[in-house]
This record gives structure tokens, sequence and C-alpha cells, in this order.
């Protein structure tokens, strides 16, 4: 079994690494008429339906999903297993970002908006909306700058936490620099 993600289907997105030879072959071995490629776990190589051991460690490995996706390959070293799932874990953190509460919340207050907006509000009384709509970016830049906190307590990067953010891990480090790392659950 590969790599799950709690609450995704595992027949979605299933991660593992896949073993790369030094000429840039990936092993593969047939069965029931479909090809798989050999991952590469625990410094062996998966038996496959009666395939044969490459008998060399592979040169790279490349983080893999069922769901096609494919990360950077990583130069094989001890570490490389680990590397190449925190690559696995940063597609599988865009894939959950649908599935998460808060997004549904973003979206849900994404469709408000929009509604009100037809249905005349922004036009009928734009001060309320803009003073409502200044207390509610308030409100999300205090959940961004938490969700921040917590990224740092977990050593999530500068440049991850940028990338998140849209912008340069510059840019992120400026803005978010005097945010405590700290979980942002309350105990």
């Amino acid at each position: 079994m590969g790599w799950l993600y709690e609450g995704v289907p595992d027949e979605e997105h299933e991660g593992h690494a896949v073993g790369v030879l030094a000429n840039g072959v990936i092993p593969a071995y047939g069965s029931g008429g479909q090809w798989s490629e050999m991952e590469f776990r625990d410094g062996w190589w998966s038996p496959g339906a009666g395939s044969d051991d490459p008998g060399v460690e592979p040169a790279w490995l490349l983080p893999a999903c069922v769901c096609g996706w494919r990360g950077e390959r990583v130069g094989y070293d001890p570490q490389a297993e680990d590397t190449a799932r925190a690559q696995w874990d940063v597609h599988m953190d865009d894939v959950t970002v649908y599935f998460l509460t808060v997004a549904k919340a973003a979206e849900a207050l994404a469709g408000a908006l929009e509604t009100a907006r037809k249905e005349g509000e922004y036009d009928a009384r734009p001060l309320a909306v803009v003073k409502a709509l200044r207390v509610t970016q308030a409100r999300i830049g205090s959940e961004i700058a938490a969700v921040v906190g917590a990224a740092r307590a977990k050593e999530l990067s500068w440049e991850l936490i940028g990338d998140a953010l849209g912008v340069t891990r510059q840019t992120a480090h400026e803005r978010y620099r005097e945010v405590a790392a700290a979980p942002a659950r309350p105990e």
C-alpha cells in the first residue's frame, strides 16, 4: 500500500515513489494485460506480479499519484523517500483544499456577495457594503495570520507559505514575520 491522505478516497489519490534507473528507465511489470511502474519503498523494489527485481538501487525516486500527478525526481539516498513523500503531500494539499470546511465557507461567502451585488445591494447602500467588506477583509486577514503561524509551527518554509499565499517568500516573510509560530487551535 502506498501513501494515503486522511479524508480523501484512496482509489482517487494514493501516492508512491517510483524508482528510476540511472539510464532513465522506470522498471515495470505486467499483470492482467496492464503495465504498472515498480515502486521503490523502504530500500526495496515492490514486488509486482511476477516482476523481477532490477538488482540495483534506483538513481532517482519519482513521487507519483494514481490520479496521474508526477512530482520532481529526487536523487536517491536514504532520505529520498521522505523528500518524495513531502512533494506528494504538497500535491494532496492542493487536492484537499476543496474538501476543507474553510474552502466551502469561502465559496459560500463569494456566492452571497455575488448575489448581493446582482440584487442591487451594492448600488443601494455602497458605503455600508464597503464597511461590511472592510470588516470581513480584516477578519480574513487575522485568520490568514493564524494559519501562517500554524504553518510556521510545523516548520514549513517561507517559500511554501508564499506559494500558498500567491506571493514570493520575501513578501510572505515581510507581511507575517511578526506572527508567532504557534498552532491555530486554542488549547
